[in-house]
């Protein structure tokens, strides 16, 4: 098995919707995404991405989540 790129230290479990790299369940950031028309889609992203608006269409929330105090 794979471990997971951001930590190093456990067994990677899905990988980043954006960029592919493994992720391990503590790693990976949880988002739902819209989909057409009643479609959400759990996505999971790693820390880069997730705060990334060209990856993740709802980073503005992660943002504002890490900015407050």
């Amino acid at each position: 098995m794979d471990l997971c790129a951001d930590c190093r230290k456990q067994t990677s479990w899905t990988p980043c919707m954006w960029c592919r790299k493994p992720l391990c369940e503590t790693c990976a950031r949880f988002e739902l995404l819209a989909e057409g028309c009643g479609t959400v889609v759990p996505a999971y992203f790693c820390e880069a991405c997730v705060a990334d608006p060209f990856c993740n269409p709802n980073a503005i929330f992660w943002q504002m989540k890490e900015s407050d105090p």
